[in-house]
């Protein structure tokens, strides 16, 4: 690929190399010269540490996405309410509520006890929402928000 030139959406992104010490060395050196040369940055991690963070970022979104899709199918029979006041907002969350699931039941399967850890969470995180709506605790409410904004000091 002499002079191949990366599409701008992949450079500077991070790829993930997991068992680096079981890799064909001569393979491994191909794969680190061609993600340098578009301008990716190859990260090395063991398999189950991606896995638990794979679980923490990707498969909750994931998790989220789908459950979110399926309440507004149960809530919403209109289709048309649905594509008529569905904002941008939503289109983005449920964007990966289309994604094919014989990829991802096989994930959450492979990946089981680091998604019921994180789906624990967000259930709790949920229930603390659910709550401050039903105690009318619109300060406490507030604080969960302004921390969940936190977020934004890392996806500059």
């Amino acid at each position: 690929m002499p002079g191949a030139v990366a599409p701008e959406g992949i450079k500077g992104r991070v790829v993930l190399s997991c068992e680096k010490e079981k890799t064909n060395e001569v393979a491994l050196q191909m794969v680190e010269a061609l993600y340098q040369k578009i301008g990716m940055e190859l990260v090395y991690m063991n398999s189950d540490v991606h896995d638990m963070h794979a679980a923490y970022v990707s498969h909750i979104s994931h998790i989220a996405s789908y459950a979110l899709s399926l309440t507004v199918l149960e809530k919403e029979k209109e289709e048309d309410a649905i594509f008529e006041l569905a904002s941008g907002g939503f289109e983005s969350t449920v964007r990966l509520a289309k994604s094919n699931p014989a990829m991802w039941v096989p994930i959450f399967r492979q990946n089981k006890e680091n998604v019921l850890d994180v789906l624990n969470e967000h259930i709790i995180q949920l229930k603390k929402i659910k709550s401050c709506l039903e105690k009318e605790n619109f300060e406490y409410l507030k604080e969960l928000i302004e921390n969940a904004n936190k977020i934004k000091r890392i996806l500059k």
